[in-house]
């Protein structure tokens, strides 16, 4: 008995040519992913290496659950419009759930990591009136582009069409949400990297580890803020082209990755200090003062200490004043 012939598809879905529409979207999933993975690596090594204390612990644990998180809404996005939805266009004109979803998720990751780092800059040199200053602006800048973030999903919410994205409303709010988190990673890196420069002293290895994680500091602040930037670029000059979600797709994954990197390297530099509890190097300066120059020795002692629940930090003392630099 003859095997009848599966039906032949509706003429109408035949020929038809999305990559227009879903090269863009292929792309920034596929990049998504592929950085999912490298968390996953970071985060493994972070578990295996690190004993931190607890609250960073989950504090880390929770970025990377919801890192992975935007990875799933990502691909969920894919399978509402090429699988659910397999031969329909109609759903390629609305934004779906799962899209919304992952925006404010990613969102809130960015926000996290930034504020991660500015306590970084509180403890390093709180009592600095500077860095008050500048403190208080990185927090604005950070809330200020949670909050506009919050503002553009609303409306999304209000109306779901991929052609919202492209009103002006819309346009000034990703506009402020990604300027401002770009000025906020711009302040961020330049206080980190000041603070860290001016704890150089006449001690060729701690100068060393203070180089290194200048160097890594700098380089993950640039690839964020380029992101950032980037993605504002491509958004407002063709929001509606969706050229603009692959940078969107891939910025929570820069964030957390580089975040948890720089924790796992702590690991690495301990170990150029030769596993020492306590490394301190000395430093003699000389001072002239008046007409009859005396001498006056002033010692600068550079610890790196070591607890036993896994804690450390880096001291500049200074006759008996240490200035801590914690938990880096």
């Amino acid at each position: 008995m003859a095997t009848p012939n599966p039906p032949l598809a509706p003429v109408g879905t035949v020929g038809i040519d999305l990559s227009s529409d879903f090269n863009a979207l292929y792309l920034g999933i596929t990049l998504a992913v592929g950085l999912t993975g490298i968390t996953v690596v970071q985060a493994w090594t972070y578990v295996n290496d690190n004993k931190d204390p607890l609250l960073l612990r989950a504090f880390v644990a929770i970025l990377l659950l919801a890192d992975i998180g935007t990875t799933f809404l990502d691909v969920q996005v894919m399978h509402f419009c090429l699988i659910t939805n397999f031969g329909n266009l109609a759903p390629l004109a609305v934004t779906t759930k799962a899209g919304l979803a992952e925006f404010i998720l990613t969102v809130i990751v960015v926000y996290l990591v930034q504020i991660f780092f500015v306590t970084r800059i509180y403890l390093l040199q709180k009592e600095r009136w500077w860095i008050s200053v500048a403190i208080s602006f990185q927090l604005l800048f950070a809330t200020g582009a949670l909050g506009t973030g919050i503002v553009a999903l609303a409306d999304l919410v209000k109306h779901p069409t991929v052609q919202i994205l492209a009103t002006t409303e819309n346009k000034i709010m990703f506009g402020i949400t990604g300027s401002f988190s770009a000025v906020a990673d711009v302040m961020i890196t330049a206080s980190l990297t000041v603070l860290l420069s001016s704890a150089k002293s006449g001690v060729k290895r701690t100068n060393t580890v203070l180089q290194k994680l200048i160097v890594f500091i700098v380089s993950r602040g640039l690839m964020v803020s380029v992101t950032q930037v980037l993605f504002l670029i491509v958004y407002l000059i063709r929001p509606d082209k969706l050229w603009w979600v692959p940078l969107h797709f891939i910025s929570s994954k820069l964030y957390v990755i580089t975040m948890v990197a720089m924790l796992n390297e702590r690991s690495q530099l301990r170990s150029q200090r030769g596993g020492i509890h306590t490394t301190s190097g000395y430093l003699n300066e000389s001072v002239s003062m008046g007409r009859n120059p005396s001498r006056m020795v002033v010692q600068t002692t550079i610890e790196l200490n070591r607890y036993p629940n896994g804690d450390h930090d880096l001291a500049i003392v200074e006759g008996n004043s240490p200035q801590k630099m914690e938990r880096f």
